[in-house]
């Protein structure tokens, strides 16, 4: 069985700004002997094949000719993602066509990208589950992916402070303890976008104002994640379904762990991709 792409968490502006597409080439397969997948690199090196995201349902509309194409609008702090879904995507698409606007989703989809012949570039999701949310779950996104964008924009510093390119570049990022695949990432972004820290800043501007828009900071600013504790706990309780997200918050906190320190965990051992998210609400150890 070949395990899918961990889902990445971006605000809709980085994932829109995002322009390189990675193809393939015809011969490669992935470890695991499937294909390999395409990803999306963004400014900031993030490689998405698939994304997680949420945000609020302003507009709904059948754009198709011979078949229903649903094309959705779902608007984050940072801007809009758009959602398409069709005869490959049934479920998403009966959603969409059903569903009461505005209200909070959240999406786990494929990312896609689209290149007109006149020179533009245009992403998109294209769901594989789409679901309604309350704003406390919105909320929790913003926090969570506005920590991870930060981490992100850190390893960026560190790679333009080096003034290195490529291969040397990629060594010292992993030897700074940045994860192989975002200094690969990275390496690859600086090269195509030429990254620098004007949009940096740009986007810890915008980061900010995500994070505002919930009317407070974040409650972790400070938190130490006792990630060796929340990740045997996960294989604990794993009995090969995966883990809710939900129950393990219950069972870290009766063993005296403070919420706040088992968010931080759990957020750490996703983007060390030492776990990752198959289904809204539920957690899977990487074996």
């Amino acid at each position: 069985m070949v395990d899918r792409e961990v889902a990445q968490r971006l605000f809709a502006k980085e994932f829109n700004d995002s322009k390189f597409n990675i193809h393939p080439k015809p011969d490669e397969v992935s470890f695991d002997g499937g294909h390999a997948p395409n990803f999306i690199v963004s400014p900031l090196g993030s490689k998405i094949n698939r994304l997680f995201a949420t945000g609020v349902v302003t507009e709904i509309d059948n754009i198709g000719t011979e078949h229903d194409l649903w094309r959705a609008r779902v608007v984050d702090p940072s801007g809009a993602f758009i959602v398409y879904a069709g005869q490959y995507q049934p479920e998403a698409a009966i959603f969409l066509s059903t569903l009461e606007i505005p209200a909070y989703v959240s999406v786990v989809g494929k990312a896609r990208i689209y290149e007109p012949e006149d020179g533009s570039v245009f992403v998109s999701i294209r769901p594989e589950d789409i679901n309604v949310i309350d704003s406390d779950i919105r909320d929790r996104w913003i926090v969570d992916t506005a920590e991870l964008t930060l981490d992100r924009v850190d390893a960026f510093s560190i790679a333009l402070a080096s003034g290195l390119t490529g291969t040397e570049l990629f060594e010292h990022l992993v030897q700074n303890n940045i994860p192989k695949g975002l200094a690969e990432g990275i390496s690859l972004a600086l090269d195509y976008y030429h990254t620098n820290e004007g949009y940096l800043q740009n986007l810890k501007n915008a980061v900010l104002n995500c994070v505002k828009s919930i009317g407070s900071e974040s409650d972790n600013e400070n938190v130490v994640p006792d990630e060796d504790l929340i990740l045997k706990l996960m294989k604990e309780m794993d009995t090969g379904k995966g883990i809710d997200y939900a129950e393990l918050i219950i069972i870290a906190k009766s063993r005296g762990m403070a919420e706040n320190v088992i968010v931080a965990a759990v957020r750490k051992l996703l983007a060390k991709g030492m776990c990752y998210e198959p289904k809204i609400g539920i957690l899977k150890v990487v074996s």
